[in-house]
């Protein structure tokens, strides 16, 4: 569970387009201790939990509810909706994680041209 913790924050931080250095500044802890939280593994507090929930907006269930959901189905239907969705909310994840992923290379490449421009400057 702590694993699955940890990867909905990383996919609620990348969908508020946050970096991990902005996470660690708002809770005032290092990227390193951050990331490990991230990975899950370090074990985070609910404390901290609560303020990772504030941070990005969301309420803690986010991160906590899927679990608790299916652990006493009271028919297929009803489980079945369930897994219906969570493969939505997932679905929804890695497609803002792509978005944000091609913004990321938008702005590399416009590094990388205008690098080159000036590179070419300097040659002419």
């Amino acid at each position: 569970m702590k694993e699955q913790v940890a990867e909905r924050i990383r996919l609620e931080r990348l969908r508020l387009n946050l970096s991990q250095q902005n996470m660690a500044d708002e809770l005032g802890i290092t990227v390193a201790a951050y990331s490990n939280l991230e990975r899950g593994v370090t074990e985070i507090s609910i404390n901290r939990l609560l303020k990772i929930a504030e941070l990005l907006k969301v309420p803690i269930s986010v991160f906590l509810s899927v679990e608790s959901e299916n652990i006493n189905p009271k028919s297929d239907t009803t489980n079945s909706s369930i897994s219906d969705k969570y493969i939505s909310q997932q679905l929804y994840l890695v497609i803002q994680e792509v978005k944000h992923l091609n913004d990321e290379m938008k702005k590399m490449k416009e590094q990388l041209e205008s690098l080159s421009k000036k590179k070419n400057k300097k040659l002419s």
